[in-house]
Formats: structure tokens, C-alpha cells, sequence
């Protein structure tokens, strides 16, 4: 199983597209336990549910500081790539995309350490993409200095020491085309206030029903 990073630098933003792509062999089995109702075919439903659960793995797994800022990294975009739906098929890649807003000013600095644990780790890339109109003055992984980085096995620097980039956003940068705006991450779901409202009302009866109980006892 290989991953692919990939960091793009913007006017307002940091592009982080993350890449998924799980071999032949694993991408069998993994299609197996994909495929719920045992239909033999794999639905987007279920699909997107396996890229969904996946992606919250790898977010946990992801800490990232931007211009000495901790962020909450939250994918906009979780895209399974399965190919043929076929559970008797191979290899397929889950995509995500997140964007990590840039505060004021023209100098940024982002910092990212990624914890994920690849079952069957293969190939990992970590590419840092050129942008017209900004200026990278320093691009660092685990204590080398690269723009395009390779290397086998596990974790390895990314878990480490991490990405590390600092940049100046220049005059000739293209403009956003809407607010770099950053969603707030999955969390518990809450009950409906009218639920909460409702039970609060009940338990405060049962309560002074049982006291009502327990003083007519005692007289």
C-alpha cells in the first residue's frame, strides 16, 4: 500500500491532498470486508463509507501547525477510486483533500506530522508543488531539504520531524477565488434541545415523585 502527499501553497491557503492507493493483493481483501450486504459488488454507499472511516483514521493521525498555530485538519473531499465495483477485483485509492486557511500577513509557515501506520506499507511521496506568485524559501522533511521526497516502509520522517515549510505570498500570487473558510471537525453528535428540554422535564417528575414517596413513608 503506497500514500502520496502532496502540499500546494496559495494566496490564503495551503492545498493538502492525501492519497490512498491500496495494492492488488490487500485491495482484495479489503473489498470483501467493503462490501456489507455480501452482494458481491461494491455500491458508492459502501464505498463511501470505507473512504469515510479511513479518512477520519488518517485525520486523527495528522497534526498540523500553521504560522505557530494548532489547526483542526477537517477533508472537504473523501473520493473512493474503486475502478471495477467488483469485490473480486484489486487495488483501488481513497482521495482527501483538505484546505489549511493561512492567517494574515504575507510570511507563513506550516508544520505537518502525519502518525498514519500503512498496513503493508509500501511507497510513501511527499511532494511540495510550486505555485506562481509564491516565494518558498524553505522546505524541509525530516531534517533534509527536498521539494519531492520518496522513501519505503512506515512512518519514517513524517512521523518524526514531519513537513516543514515557510513561504512568502508575493503581489503576483492569484487571488483567491472565495474565503479559505475551515469546517469544523467531526465530533459527537448532540441531542436536540427540545429532547434534552424533555428529558430533564421528565427526570426532575421522577425525582419528586420519589421524594413525594419517601416523606408520605416516613408520616
Amino acid at each position: 500500500n503506497n500514500r502520496y502527499l502532496k502540499l500546494t501553497p496559495q494566496a490564503d491557503r495551503v492545498r493538502f491532498a492525501y492519497t490512498i492507493f491500496i495494492g492488488e493483493v490487500p485491495g482484495a481483501h479489503y473489498r470483501a470486508t467493503i462490501d456489507t450486504d455480501g452482494n458481491g459488488e461494491i455500491s458508492e454507499a459502501e464505498a463511501q463509507l470505507f473512504g469515510d472511516k479511513l479518512g477520519e483514521q488518517v485525520r486523527a493521525a495528522i497534526d498540523v501547525d500553521v504560522d505557530k498555530n494548532q489547526r483542526s485538519l477537517v477533508w472537504e473531499q473523501i473520493v473512493v477510486g474503486m475502478g471495477s465495483p467488483k469485490t473480486r477485483a484489486g487495488a483501488f485509492s481513497v482521495d482527501l483533500v483538505a484546505n489549511l486557511c493561512l492567517g494574515p500577513g504575507t510570511t507563513h509557515a506550516v508544520i505537518l506530522r502525519d502518525r498514519f501506520v500503512l498496513t503493508s506499507p509500501g511507497e510513501t511521496e511527499v511532494k511540495l508543488e510550486d505555485t506562481h506568485g509564491i516565494k518558498i524559501s524553505s522546505a524541509k522533511l525530516g531534517g533534509g531539504s527536498d521539494r519531492d521526497v520518496k522513501f519505503v516502509g512506515p512512518g519514517g520522517p513524517l512521523a518524526d520531524e514531519g513537513i516543514a515549510i515557510a513561504f512568502e505570498v508575493t503581489d503576483q500570487a492569484a487571488p483567491a477565488s472565495s474565503a479559505c473558510t475551515t469546517p469544523e471537525p467531526p465530533g459527537p453528535k448532540r441531542l436536540p434541545a427540545a429532547l434534552v428540554i424533555g428529558a430533564a422535564a421528565v427526570l426532575a417528575f421522577l425525582l419528586a415523585f420519589v421524594v413525594g414517596w419517601v416523606l408520605t413513608g416516613r408520616t
